[in-house]
């Protein structure tokens, strides 16, 4: 993705939502700061990392 940034929908229901919203105001966190910070730290405990070789289109998986 390099240095462009992809954007996603989480979709909650009404009370999580207001509960989320509160929570971040009580604490100056902005909502997607915090909803991104939230994925890569969920992604670390889970030891997940992208195999880019997955997503390389045949030509430059012959360059290499």
């Amino acid at each position: 993705m390099g240095d462009k940034l992809a954007k996603i929908t989480v979709l909650l229901p009404p009370a999580d939502f207001d509960q989320f919203s509160a929570f971040c105001k009580s604490r100056g966190h902005k909502k997607s700061t915090l909803i991104a910070r939230l994925i890569r730290e969920h992604l670390q405990r889970e030891g997940f990392t992208l195999q880019r070789e997955m997503f390389a289109s045949p030509s430059r998986l012959s360059q290499s």
